[in-house]
């Protein structure tokens, strides 16, 4: 399985993951990493978070390890291209 989890501010101000059912987002395997990218982009700024990762695992609970950078979404910058992108083309 490969999903998005979303980060957003907790009440003391730091970075932490989103929480709900509207903090991930599970992706087709068989899509391109681009794609990926640009869908976890897409809905970040859609549901109002403030930052993505891409996770890969078999379950949400044995996911331990990203696969991506922390991207931040804003819209003065772009996005920049998770690491693992290049290296599964």
């Amino acid at each position: 399985m490969i999903y998005v989890q979303f980060y957003d501010y907790n009440l003391s101000g730091n970075l932490d993951e989103a929480l709900g059912d509207r903090s991930v987002v599970i992706v087709d395997g068989r899509w391109a990493p681009k794609t990926i990218g640009e869908i976890a982009a897409a809905e970040c700024r859609k549901r109002k978070y403030v930052a993505w990762r891409i996770f890969r695992g078999e379950t949400f609970t044995r996911s331990c390890a990203p696969v991506s950078q922390l991207n931040y979404v804003h819209d003065d910058a772009p996005v920049r291209n998770p690491v693992w992108l290049s290296a599964h083309n």
